[in-house]
């Protein structure tokens, strides 16, 4: 009975290898376990956000100041008064009076009035009788203003005598008092000077003529550095005129046009559709600056130049695991830049990271703020991936995307001064100022690149030669 049992056990184990044999699955080698395989995880990309349509715009001032000196209103005064300047009665019944100029007019300027001294003679006569020539200087004051038809309109005012008179002179059989006839014929002459004053003052003053000239200079592009290719472009919107200064002997006008300014670097921009002088706009005052807008454009591949060699293929390690770069790009969304990044090693995938772009001018440094994973990648890392979210990539790709514009800052100084250095906007119309500094005005972000603007400010005056 026990031979038989081991028969059995022998036979039943030659059975078993027998069907192990037929089935070719070889068992003698245990297989090795499958080796672990980072995740792999694509983040949906940013939602599309409209961008902005343009920089903002500051204005700016073209100072025209329009001057003139009182000898050269009294020189066109002097080229045009008559001699003969009243002959006929007087308050006094049957006494005339006979007027005329016996010098030049001398002109000055103080306290805001023109002061006009006229020199003259005057004769009266009583029937067959007539006085020996009377030598006086006849004072007046005018003020001036600016009317809407772009006149200067002049009120005159008689002053008075600078000569001492006799208290009573005699004409034949009749005693009388020559300063209250001299009063008593000073508005007829005042008539005539006033006139002729005013018509002077608008020659040597020729507001509208000159103004206009600047204004349709003004609207067509100017090159202003031929090495650079960088043209000067100026939009007008109004003129103001503040109120006419008389002083130390000269009399100034001071305009403004205010004006959009920006300079253009590359081909000759087109002239916007030529404006009409418009309205007059009086004011008190005006702000003086000469504001430019320079435009830099910072693309992004130029960005990637620089970073990619400091980010690709670079380790990045959080809770012990390590990230590479493989793949970076750069793009605008909105008011911000999106950064998508390629990763292998311990996570493998696509994601995206945004920022705000920033421009330090003190530093002349373009960076990028606020850097931070896209809200749809930070929930796709968050439910496969959240130790990654706390790692130093994000402070690394803030602190590598950065672009020094020093250089392009310089070079931007240098053809705003030469912008208004002295540039001729048309014959015997010069425009000239200075830059006094640079300040940061404006970003736009856009699909492939950011234009970042900086204003130069300073003054600048338009002269007529």
């Amino acid at each position: 009975m026990q031979r038989m049992s081991i028969i059995s056990l022998f036979a039943t184990t030659i059975f078993a290898l027998t069907l192990s044999g037929c089935s070719g699955v070889n068992q003698t080698v245990a297989a090795a376990p499958a080796a672990a395989v980072a995740p792999k995880l694509t983040a949906d990309r940013p939602r599309d956000v409209a961008f902005n349509t343009g920089l903002k715009k500051e204005l700016s001032t073209l100072n025209l100041l329009i001057e003139a000196s009182s000898d050269d209103i009294a020189r066109s005064l002097n080229q045009s008064l008559r001699k003969e300047l009243y002959k006929g009665a007087t308050g006094t019944r049957g006494l005339s009076a006979n007027v005329v100029r016996n010098g030049p007019v001398t002109v000055s300027a103080a306290d805001n009035f023109i002061y006009f001294t006229l020199p003259v003679s005057m004769t009266l006569g009583y029937s067959l009788f007539e006085t020996q020539a009377i030598p006086l200087k006849l004072k007046f004051k005018a003020s001036a203003r600016i009317t809407p038809d772009w006149q200067l309109a002049t009120d005159i005012y008689y002053v008075g005598l600078s000569d001492l008179l006799a208290e009573q002179i005699g004409v034949g059989p009749i005693s009388i008092k020559p300063r209250s006839i001299v009063e008593g014929v000073t508005q007829p002459v005042q008539q005539v000077v006033s006139g002729l004053i005013s018509n002077k003052i608008n020659e040597v003053f020729p507001l509208k003529g000159q103004i206009a000239k600047a204004w349709n200079a003004a609207q067509k592009p100017v090159l202003v550095d031929r090495n650079y290719g960088a043209w000067l472009k100026l939009n007008p919107r109004e003129v103001m005129l503040s109120p006419l200064y008389a002083g130390n002997n000269r009399i100034k006008l001071a305009v403004g046009i205010n004006t959009f300014a920006e300079l253009v670097v590359g081909p000759q921009p087109a002239a916007l559709p030529p404006v009409p002088l418009p309205n007059l706009k009086q004011v008190d005052k005006f702000d003086r600056s000469f504001r430019i807008a320079l435009n830099t454009d910072l693309h992004y591949t130029d960005i990637l130049k620089i970073a990619a060699p400091l980010l690709l293929n670079k380790e990045f390690e959080s809770d012990g695991k390590t990230v590479v770069i493989k793949g970076l790009d750069l793009y605008g969304n909105g008011d911000r830049l999106v950064v998508r990044i390629e990763t292998a090693g311990s996570l493998e995938g696509v994601f995206y990271l945004t920022g705000k772009p920033r421009f330090d001018t003190g530093t002349n440094i373009f960076s990028m703020d606020e850097v931070d994973f896209d809200m749809q990648t930070q929930s796709l890392l968050l439910q496969s991936a959240d130790w990654f979210l706390h790692g130093t990539i994000k402070s690394r790709i803030q602190e590598k995307l950065t672009v020094d514009l020093t250089q392009r800052v310089a070079q931007t100084r240098d053809m705003a001064g030469k912008a208004i250095s002295q540039v001729q906007l048309v014959d015997h119309v010069l425009l000239k100022g200075s830059i006094k500094n640079l300040k940061f005005s404006d970003m736009l972000v856009q699909k492939e690149k950011v234009s970042i603007q900086v204003y130069s400010d300073g003054e600048s005056t338009v002269l007529f030669r």
